[in-house]
């Protein structure tokens, strides 16, 4: 399988990497959860496989986090090692092919994708998080789904292996892809197949426009992890909850948004994952006991739950 990574036989200093109860509230965009009991930030193929070996010969379980845009971590922290993908950023062109590493921010990607002449991700404009997220949870906006112009991923399994799989689009659904129900495997980098264009202004004119219905609606301002629950067939999760007159329900720090009823706010900073949590089971039980309709979160859970 051809890469685009490259062996070495260099050492790595995993004394440098790990980092111990390191603070995981400043990753999470909504500004909650504890401490990780390790944690490492890789910034290539050498020091996320050396991390992963570290991780089986101590029987570590391993979490990988992104941008933090849609899981909620445990006040109690997160066991074993969790991987940060903040520095697996870099990025290189083949053609039509805009190929990145997982954990560059979408919205910063899609910035150099028209730098690069290419056109394709725009409608994106906005939605929170890294690459590697959003194509773990096939995140769309505007009538586009990031799965509509993604070519390849590769990904990494735990025993340090890098995989290629040649993308089809009928493997992804709504918020779904094949790497969904997947915590054995690492997206390490995607192929964006996209289209050349010299008309950047045009690019970026739809992609600032796209940004800023996202801001229109309050989704950034305050922490958050964007929208909590998918939408029922057929259905708006926010129509449904915002039907119950639930917009600014609080418990705890935590609260329903005034402006977007499907997502929860830290407006105060004072908000705990627990506080989520249980406003999230609130809803759900008020959803269902009013329209019997179960709604399901587009959202991971961290850590000790």
């Amino acid at each position: 399988m051809p890469t685009n990574v490259r062996n070495s036989d260099e050492k790595i200093n995993l004394d440098q990497l790990l980092i111990r109860h390191l603070d995981l509230s400043t990753h999470s965009g909504i500004r909650t959860g504890g401490k990780a009991d390790l944690a490492a930030y890789p910034s290539n193929f050498e020091e996320l496989r050396a991390l992963l070996a570290f991780a089986t010969e101590q029987n570590l379980p391993v979490t990988v986090l992104g941008g933090g845009t849609n899981s909620l971590i445990s006040d109690d922290g997160i066991a074993g090692l969790t991987i940060l993908c903040s520095h697996l950023t870099r990025r290189h062109v083949q053609g039509e092919m805009f190929c990145v590493r997982c954990g560059l921010a979408l919205d910063k990607a899609i910035d150099l994708a028209i730098e690069d002449g290419l056109s394709g991700l725009e409608l994106l404009g906005g939605i929170p998080g890294t690459v590697g997220g959003a194509i773990r949870g096939n995140s769309g906006a505007n009538k586009v789904q990031i799965a509509d112009v993604l070519y390849y991923v590769d990904y990494m399994t735990f025993d340090g292996k890098l995989h290629r799989m040649q993308t089809h689009l009928d493997e992804f659904t709504y918020r779904h892809s094949p790497f969904s129900d997947r915590d054995d495997v690492i997206i390490y980098e995607a192929g964006f197949r996209l289209l050349p264009t010299l008309q950047t202004s045009e690019a970026r004119k739809r992609k600032d426009g796209a940004k800023k219905e996202r801001k229109k609606s309050g989704q950034y301002d305050n922490p958050s992890i964007g929208c909590i629950f998918k939408n029922p067939q057929g259905q708006h999760a926010g129509s449904l909850i915002d039907s119950l007159n639930l917009k600014g329900y609080t418990v705890g720090g935590a609260q329903v948004s005034n402006r977007h009823a499907n997502m929860i706010i830290n407006s105060n900073g004072k908000a705990t994952s627990t506080d989520v949590k249980l406003l999230i089971d609130y809803i759900k039980a008020q959803v269902f006991a009013h329209t019997k309709i179960s709604l399901e979160e587009e959202i991971r859970y961290l850590g000790r739950w």
